[in-house]
């Protein structure tokens, strides 16, 4: 449980700052009855799957290429255990959030559906990265790179001082 609580402090605040949506679902969750917290935790649980499914799919289709792009495949390898890792720990708060909720517990039942939704959150951030990965191997324009060639000689022709104009700033003080 301490792993769990680690990584949910961890990522509550980009999550929720990243994710619309996932503040409402945080404030929603204490007024939420069991049947809405099950069905919202079981749709939130079946998109992480897809996440799953959708990076492992990638992944393998990036192996496969016959112009393998290494540094793709690491990217994507990189976002797979992560991703296998939040399915792993929002199974078991699932899990404790349905026995919460037939022993009665509502309130530890909703403070699971708020993690359910914080790893939710933090699914779809990962997935959004290995779109990323994608698209800076596509050479997408979102990415920059430059190169610099020309050696020592094209240094000097480089002017070292560069003339600015910085208007003079004055205070009512």
């Amino acid at each position: 449980m301490f792993v769990l609580a680690s990584l949910l402090c961890t990522l509550a605040g980009s999550a929720s700052a990243a994710t619309p949506g996932i503040a409402t679902t945080l404030e929603d969750s204490s007024n939420s009855t069991p049947k809405e917290m099950t069905e919202g935790a079981a749709e939130m649980i079946a998109e992480i799957d897809a996440a799953v499914v959708t990076v492992n799919k990638l992944l393998e289709t990036a192996k496969q290429d016959k112009k393998k792009d290494d540094e793709l495949i690491k990217c994507l390898e990189s976002k797979v255990p992560q991703l296998k890792t939040i399915q792993e720990i929002v199974g078991k708060t699932n899990t404790s959030m349905k026995q919460n909720l037939a022993s009665g517990k509502t309130g530890r039942a909703r403070s699971d559906y708020r993690q359910v939704a914080v790893l939710f959150s933090a699914a779809k951030e990962t997935l959004v990265a290995a779109q990323a990965c994608l698209k800076s191997a596509a050479g997408d324009p979102g990415k920059s790179s430059s190169t610099i060639s020309g050696g020592e000689a094209a240094m000097e022709e480089i002017e070292t001082e560069i003339p600015v104009d910085v208007p003079e700033v004055t205070t009512a003080f």
